[in-house]
């Protein structure tokens, strides 16, 4: 399929689909006529990338997940060596940003809090 129905397909904009390609990410056949051609897997592929995107990894660590999980299809069954890695170091970046949005909710909420007071003293 070509880019554009892959893209269809997706709901994935062309210019992020050439980009996944250009990293390695989504590898396509070139048509007589210059076009790139995709296998209906790349429609499993481009999901698995966003999936990956929206769990926090960047496209080398997506890259690397790609990688493994070709070594390794049942990725849950005998898990890459660096997987475990990728994910543990991922979670504690994100409980990281959790522990520091709640310190700015809890700051913010007491500057409401403060202004409110002042604002019912008028």
């Amino acid at each position: 399929m070509r880019i554009g129905e892959l893209s269809k397909e997706t709901g994935v904009s062309e210019r992020s689909l050439r980009h996944y390609e250009e990293k390695g990410l989504l590898p396509s056949n070139r048509l007589e006529n210059g076009y790139r051609d995709f296998d209906k897997s790349a429609i499993e592929k481009v999901a698995l990338i966003q999936m990956y995107l929206q769990l926090g990894l960047n496209l080398e660590e997506t890259a690397r997940m790609l990688r493994c999980l070709e070594i390794e299809p049942h990725l849950y069954e005998n898990p890459c060596s660096s997987i475990l890695t990728l994910y543990e170091d991922k979670l504690c970046e994100v409980t990281k940003q959790i522990e520091l949005l709640s310190s700015i909710q809890a700051n913010l909420q007491k500057h409401v809090s403060l202004l409110k007071q002042a604002k019912e003293k008028e």
